[in-house]
């Protein structure tokens, strides 16, 4: 699994190498869906500093007060 997900973050890492976010200049619902896996990308033995553009990327998405917001609601197992 670790390694398909490091995959996974090349390859979203290479997708944002020419776009602002996911889909391409505006925040869509693919950044929405895909903020929330990559927010535990410590559950997946990942650093974001590894991934220069995911982790900007990260960046501007967590700092979306909606965004913290939604992340702020309790996980429950």
């Amino acid at each position: 699994y670790v390694d398909e997900a490091k995959r996974l973050y090349g390859v979203l890492d290479k997708q944002l190498a020419s776009t602002a976010f996911v889909a391409g200049d505006d925040y869509t619902i693919a950044d929405m869906s895909i903020f929330p896996w990559a927010a535990r990308h410590e559950w997946h033995t990942v650093n974001l500093a590894e991934f220069a553009n995911v982790k900007r990327w990260y960046d501007i998405v967590n700092a979306r007060p909606a965004v913290t917001k939604g992340m702020a609601v309790p996980y429950l197992n």
